[in-house]
């Protein structure tokens, strides 16, 4: 692991000179969070570093509406559909919709799953320009793609690389940002992939306004996918001014001096910042991980299985999971789509006016993630609550008009999709990533939030299968009705979340580890008081908060 200097030691008041120094880490970590403006006022330099990371998210947020969207022009459908027999119309079968979405979910999977293995091995800094990489490559392959095969193929190829982004950007920010800004910080994420997606919406609406009335003109759907181009560009740009490797990973890796000046670098704009005890904060939270070094080396995907990281993997994985069980992609990816088969006079308009609505909630979020009024988890709770309700007016919306579509049932479905997507923005979309990065312990955290964002891609692959087969007139032709599904999926995610997820509001990751150390029951969390005991036994700590000792 390098040189055994640079390696965390053991809390010993007798046997480590800077024992007097931990102490004070420690306190620093238990310490109640500070004002998240002040903060922010302190780390102007690490807040541009965040924006910078999650950058990458913008073109997530293209890719996952962008094919959506473009089922609304009419060339992008003549190009690779055929002519429907039940429509009298073009259309992409769904089972070519299903063939591009699942294999795109698929490789999604994929490159999550490396993007664990690739952090740990390489460091996170390399891996973010891996994503870059392969991103130009996928979005050419679009730009080219003549057949539906040839965009199949651009689709597994920018899965991987939107698969490996997620796992990776996750972990960057979890591990780059201040404990105040962290939240804020993982929350960009969301807001980044909203705005790809309100530009995903835009752009097609423009062009197809522009060119759609001739669909042979290509020009109609080509020019979305070079405007796909610019995301990576600019978000290599940013990152090969602003990107620092993860002082984390530099300490596991016992490179010292390496993570001192990242964490300088980081924090250039604070005169009043102290590296050295920073690098004490750190080395106390990754000494309390059981000789952090060595299961780094040697830990494996099977450990977030056992003992207390079974319950921190479920805490990671199900938040940011019950965004696509309650309905997210009937009302986000397949939105144009879902819009065309509600009769609506114009799918995209309605489109852009559900993203836009996402984009301003995702705004109004920053304002309430660390509000210890209402906490992260009141806001994935109330926001799951909203979806489940919206869900079932969208179903019954078509189910009252019996399939058929008045102006004024337009409106009411266009409001019940927009209330789900504020919702959804506020909550699981925004809050459910900060559990994914907040919920792992240390020497697991890239493989936790690893598992965390494959869980939300399995859940992404069964739906973006089965749905065109829901919402097709040539197939089961649902419609609308299929809110009923994710109504019922909506009540066990409410009920799972209240008796299973722990709020984290303002607790640092040595406060984590304490009370899931614990074993604090989901509702106790925010009221419990950390000892300050958590430290080279978990046994003991146990044992001092029991009164055994």
């Amino acid at each position: 692991m390098g040189d055994s200097s640079n390696k965390p030691t053991e809390l010993s008041h007798h046997e480590d000179p800077t024992s007097a120094r931990l102490e004070q880490a420690g306190a620093a970590t238990r310490a109640e969070a500070r004002s998240v403006w002040s903060v922010l006022k302190e780390n102007k330099k690490a807040l541009a570093v965040i924006l910078a990371v999650q950058s990458n998210a913008i073109i997530v947020g293209i890719e996952f509406s962008l094919p959506g969207n473009l089922l609304g022009i009419p060339a992008f459908v003549k190009e690779f559909g055929e002519l429907s027999p039940a429509t009298g119309s073009y259309a992409v079968e769904a089972r070519v919709l299903t063939i591009w979405a699942s294999l795109f979910a698929v490789a999604q999977m994929s490159g999550q799953f490396a993007g664990g293995f690739l952090s740990d091995r390489f460091g996170r800094r390399p891996t973010l320009y891996s994503v870059i990489f392969w991103t130009y490559i996928g979005v050419m392959l679009e730009v080219i793609a003549t057949t539906w095969e040839m965009w199949l193929g651009s689709k597994i190829v920018i899965g991987f690389a939107t698969g490996l982004m997620q796992a990776t950007v996750t972990t960057v920010v979890s591990e780059l940002a201040p404990r105040e800004l962290r939240a804020i910080g993982l929350s960009f994420f969301n807001m980044a992939m909203n705005i790809g997606g309100l530009v995903a919406t835009l752009v097609p609406w423009a062009t197809n306004r522009a060119y759609g009335t001739d669909v042979s003109d290509l020009r109609a759907f080509r020019v979305p996918l070079y405007m796909a181009l610019a995301s990576p560009t600019i978000t290599l740009i940013l990152q090969l001014f602003l990107l620092p490797e993860s002082p984390w990973w530099l300490l596991i890796k016992g490179k010292k001096d390496a993570a001192r000046k990242s964490l300088i670098f980081m924090n250039s704009g604070n005169k009043n910042y102290d590296a050295d005890q920073a690098i004490l904060e750190l080395e106390y939270t990754l000494q309390k991980e059981h000789e952090l070094a060595e299961q780094a080396r040697s830990s494996s995907y099977f450990d977030c299985f056992r003992g207390d990281d079974l319950r921190r993997t479920f805490c990671a994985v199900f938040p940011a999971l019950t965004q696509n069980l309650t309905g997210q992609n009937l009302a986000g990816t397949y939105a144009t789509y879902f819009f065309s088969l509600a009769g609506a006079s114009d799918p995209l308009i309605s489109s852009v006016i559900t993203t836009a609505v996402g984009l301003a909630a995702n705004f109004l979020s920053f304002f309430l993630l660390d509000s210890k009024r209402i906490g992260r988890w009141a806001l994935l709770f109330g926001g799951l609550i909203v979806m489940t309700l919206s869900m079932l007016a969208i179903a019954l919306i078509d189910v009252i008009g019996k399939g058929e579509y008045s102006s004024a049932a337009g409106k009411c479905l266009t409001l019940f999709v927009s209330l789900f997507i504020a919702a959804s923005t506020v909550g699981p979309g925004v809050v459910g990533w900060t559990f994914t990065g907040e919920s792992g312990s240390a020497h697991l955290r890239a493989k936790t939030i690893t598992l965390g964002t494959m869980g939300n891609a399995c859940a992404g692959l069964v739906f973006t299968s089965v749905l065109p087969y829901l919402l097709d007139a040539d197939q089961a032709n649902l419609g609308p009705k299929t809110g009923f599904i994710f109504f019922g999926l909506g009540v066990f995610c409410i009920l799972a979340v209240y008796f299973f997820i722990p709020d984290f509001t303002g607790r640092s990751f040595a406060e984590i580890d304490e009370l899931f150390a614990r074993r604090i029951k989901a509702r106790q969390f925010a009221k419990t008081t950390t000892t300050g005991f958590y430290g080279n036994d978990l046994e003991v700590t146990k044992q001092e908060v029991e009164g055994k000792l």
